[in-house]
C-alpha cells in the first residue's frame, strides 16, 4: 500500500521535472542559466506544483496510518476482553464443580426412614429416591391430590435434607444465572453450557428428587427453579420434567 504512494510520488516529480525540460529547454530554446534568482524561480515552480501533491498524499498516508493504529488498538482491547473473560471463566468454573462436588457429597448421606417394625432403620442414596418415587406413585393410584404428596415429603423429611439438596441445586443454578449474566460479558449460551454440564454431572436420582421437590415443594428455591427461563430450556433440552406425577 505504502509502494504505491511513493511510486505516485516518484510520477509526480518526475511529470513536474519533464514537463519543465520539455517546455524551457525543447520547446523555447532556454539554456541553463547562471542567474541564482532564475534557479529559485525553478525552486518556486516545484515547490508550487508538487507542495500540495505531495501535502495531500502525505495527509492519506495519515490517515490510514492512524486507521491501522485504531484497528490494531481495537484488536487490543478485543484481546484483553477476552483473557479477562477467560480468567473469569477458569475462576467461575473452580467454584462451580466444587459446589458439584459438595452437593454429591450431600446426597450421599441422604436417607429416609423404613417404616417397619424395628426403630431406625433407614435407606440412603438412589435407594431412597426410589422408594420415595414408588410412594409417590402409589399416592397417586389413590387419587391423592399434592398437598397430601406434600405432606409425605415433609413427614419423610424430618432433617430437612430434601430442602438442603434442592437449596444446593438452587444456588449453583443461581450463581449460573448470575455470575454468567449478560452485564458481565457473558452470553445465553454461556450460561445454558453451563446449566447443561451442572445436570449432566448430577446424579440421576438426585435430578429426580430435585423434579420431585420442584413440583410439590413451595420453597424460595424451589420457585426460582421453575421460573428461571435459562434452566427450564436446559430441562427441555435434555427430556426432563417437574411434572412427572
Amino acid at each position: 500500500m505504502i509502494d504505491r504512494y511513493i511510486v505516485a510520488a516518484a510520477i509526480a516529480i518526475f511529470t513536474v521535472a519533464i514537463s519543465y525540460i520539455v517546455n524551457f529547454f525543447f520547446k523555447l530554446n532556454y539554456t541553463i542559466s547562471n542567474d541564482p534568482a532564475v534557479w529559485g524561480q525553478l525552486g518556486d515552480y516545484f515547490g508550487g506544483l508538487l507542495n500540495p501533491t505531495l501535502s495531500f498524499m502525505s495527509l492519506v498516508l495519515l490517515i490510514k496510518s492512524l486507521r491501522l493504529q485504531n484497528e490494531a488498538n481495537e484488536s487490543l482491547r478485543r484481546e484483553l476482553k477476552n483473557s479477562e473473560k477467560t480468567e473469569k471463566i477458569r475462576s467461575f468454573e473452580t467454584l462451580f464443580f466444587n459446589m458439584i462436588n459438595s452437593q454429591k457429597s450431600s446426597f450421599d448421606s441422604f436417607k429416609i426412614e423404613v417404616n417397619t417394625k424395628a426403630p431406625d432403620v433407614f435407606i440412603y442414596g438412589i435407594e431412597a429416591v426410589i422408594k420415595i418415587e414408588d410412594e409417590i406413585k402409589e399416592l397417586r393410584q389413590q387419587c391423592q391430590d399434592d398437598k397430601l404428596i406434600s405432606k409425605f415429603l415433609e413427614d419423610i423429611d424430618l432433617n430437612d435434607q430434601i430442602f438442603s439438596l434442592t437449596r444446593c441445586f438452587y444456588i449453583i443454578v443461581r450463581m449460573i444465572t448470575e455470575k454468567l449474566s449478560d452485564d458481565n460479558g457473558f452470553s445465553e449460551e454461556d450460561r445454558k453450557s453451563h446449566l447443561l454440564a451442572l445436570v449432566n454431572f448430577t446424579d440421576f436420582s438426585l435430578l429426580r428428587l430435585i423434579m420431585i421437590s420442584m413440583q410439590f415443594m413451595k420453597y424460595q428455591s424451589t420457585e426460582y427453579l421453575r421460573n428461571n427461563n435459562d434452566f427450564n430450556a436446559v430441562l427441555d433440552e435434555v427430556s426432563l420434567s417437574y411434572s412427572l406425577y
